[in-house]
């Protein structure tokens, strides 16, 4: 009677461990908003994005935009963004302008499950 009582503790331990259902989901779909202000409409962006991981150092480069956004599948957590490049914008009174920009962040939190969004402001160089 014993054995059958511990052969049925050990079944039902092991089913019910069985069932348990990890869910282990370390990576975000990152997206990187350029903000160039109330009064600016942008068009294109060429630059280069380097996306550092605050905890483990990992930096991530990419040069890949639409429009003003950079998207990228990245581990979850606490980031440094680096954004340098050229952009074309439109002004409020519908004028075309090209510049120089950088885009800096020190602490950026891409933790969301699925998705995590970011803006950072732009910083023109010229």
């Amino acid at each position: 009677m014993k054995k059958l009582l511990m052969i049925l503790t050990c079944c039902m331990t092991l089913a019910l461990t069985a069932c348990h259902q990890d869910n282990d989901d370390y990576m975000t779909l990152a997206t990187i908003q350029l903000d160039g202000g109330s009064d600016v409409t942008i068009e294109r962006v060429q630059a280069m994005a380097h996306i550092t991981n605050l905890n483990t150092k990992h930096v991530v480069s990419t040069a890949d935009f639409t429009g003003a956004q950079v998207q990228i599948e990245l581990l979850r957590g606490a980031y440094q963004v680096s954004i340098e490049g050229v952009l074309s914008y439109t002004d409020q009174t519908g004028n075309k302008h090209i510049r120089s920009f950088r885009a800096v962040s020190d602490y950026v939190e891409l933790v969301g499950t699925g998705t995590s969004k970011a803006t950072i402001n732009i910083i023109y160089l010229d």
